[in-house]
């Protein structure tokens, strides 16, 4: 793969991530009801955000590393 291929899929990933990092945070505001009274809705809208934040950060460092290796 080229250093634009990988730049282009590390950037793609990580706007992918950004959807299931901020979707609980947005539910939680919007409907705060949803989880409140849950406890494994709760842990679930959790473990969805730190798997999103994780993925955000997977396609953070493969965009880096697309920029590090120019071949």
């Amino acid at each position: 793969m080229s250093a634009s291929t990988v730049r282009i899929l590390g950037g793609v990933v990580a706007l992918l991530s950004l959807i299931p990092a901020g979707g609980p945070y947005v539910l939680g505001i919007l409907r705060d009801d949803i989880h409140a009274h849950s406890r494994i809705g709760d842990l679930g809208l959790q473990a969805m955000t730190l798997s999103g934040v994780a993925l955000f950060l997977v396609g953070v460092l493969i965009a880096i590393r697309g920029f590090r290796n120019p071949s």
